[in-house]
């Protein structure tokens, strides 16, 4: 099976155009798969509309309060049933033929993970200047503090191989924005093979919750979290 999360946090106006498109989608590509829509909390109808979504295999699951999109992600992966879980984010700005994409390199390749990479050109014409560069910004203190050497550890499309999300999810600890750190410094830790799939990014300014300086220096942070974290022994000796 096939497990796809999708983390929402008030997505009232666009988790129905989001549904419509990557269950039409599924449906055609996949026999065997699941919609997990977690709902962050919300204080809007998010929930309720995902509830009351016609399309198939959707299941909708909700807490309260809000934990952040690393929260909703990993209690999503608590509760995926999938041999390979996907999670990209809810306004789908990564066409869902990429699931099938990373889906036939899990087949064909030993990779334990796929990270989504948006680095081309293309997606550079779609992207407001001031997100290419604070993604810029950010590899560069990432690589500074933790020497990841993942040029776009920020994508949200990524994929796992069941164990290696039990596994990873296991250890993680930061709910916010810097869980996708985390995760691929603990994959790296951990030993996992890495994969990277070029994806084609359809950016959306509108609904949009970055904080230009405000999200930045709290990524900044987390960042340095990871690394305490690690010093303190938090993930364990692999």
């Amino acid at each position: 099976m096939l497990s796809v999360i999708i983390p929402a946090y008030n997505e009232e106006n666009r988790i129905n155009r989001t549904l419509d498109v990557l269950c039409r989608f599924m449906e055609q590509a996949f026999s065997d798969y699941e919609i997990l829509v977690v709902d962050d909390g919300s204080s809007d109808q998010t929930y309720p509309l995902v509830c009351q979504h016609p399309g198939k295999n959707i299941r909708p699951l909700t807490y309260s309060p809000n934990r952040g999109k690393g929260g909703a992600v990993k209690f999503g992966v608590k509760n995926a049933r999938g041999d390979i879980i996907i999670f990209t984010d809810a306004d789908l700005p990564y066409p869902p033929e990429n699931i099938e994409k990373a889906v036939r390199m899990f087949e064909q390749n030993s990779y334990d993970l796929i990270l989504g990479n948006r680095e081309s050109a293309d997606n550079g014409k779609k992207y407001p200047w001031y997100r290419t560069l604070m993604s810029h910004g950010f590899s560069f203190v990432v690589d500074l503090i933790l020497n990841l050497h993942v040029p776009d550890t920020q994508c949200g499309f990524k994929c796992f191989r069941r164990e290696a999300a039990e596994k990873i999810f296991e250890k993680s600890t930061l709910p916010g924005w810097g869980f996708d750190v985390e995760l691929i410094f603990l994959a790296k830790k951990m030993g996992f093979h890495i994969g990277r799939l070029p994806v084609e990014l359809f950016h959306e300014n509108s609904g949009s919750k970055i904080r230009i300086v405000h999200d930045t220096l709290t990524m900044v942070r987390e960042v340095r979290r990871v690394k305490d974290n690690n010093k303190k022994g938090l993930y364990g000796k692999f």
